[in-house]
């Protein structure tokens, strides 16, 4: 749905994630909310596997961003390349289960994780 871009927050220096949502979306109003009420559903749920959003809003263009934390570490991708396109089986167990975790949590507060398709 959109493209992620690090930043630093400059009144208090914090580096956090940028999500903005693809241009092509922005004339849609039900795509953007759909975007808006994923910053409500994080706060809702209050779980250490999935991201926290600290603000969110529109540009003057008429596009949506949230700012999240900024989380280090590889992408799946990259862990991929890295490992030759195979993960050992105990790591995948292990991402299995935070994945399984974090959408217990979500579910928990009733809130259902759907993919976005177009």
């Amino acid at each position: 749905m959109g493209a992620v871009y690090e930043a630093i927050q400059e009144p208090i220096e914090r580096r956090v994630a940028v999500k903005i949502l693809h241009g092509r979306y922005a004339q849609e109003p039900e795509i953007a909310q759909r975007f808006f009420n994923e910053a409500r559903a994080v706060n809702i749920v209050d779980h250490p596997g999935i991201v926290q959003i600290s603000d969110y809003g529109q540009l003057p263009s008429g596009v949506a961003y949230l700012v999240m934390e900024f989380l280090k570490g590889d992408t799946l991708g990259q862990r991929l390349k890295a490992n030759g396109g195979k993960l050992a089986v105990p790591e995948v167990v292990r991402i299995s289960r935070q994945i399984a975790a974090a959408l217990a949590a979500a579910h928990e507060k009733g809130v259902i994780h759907r993919g976005f398709f177009r």
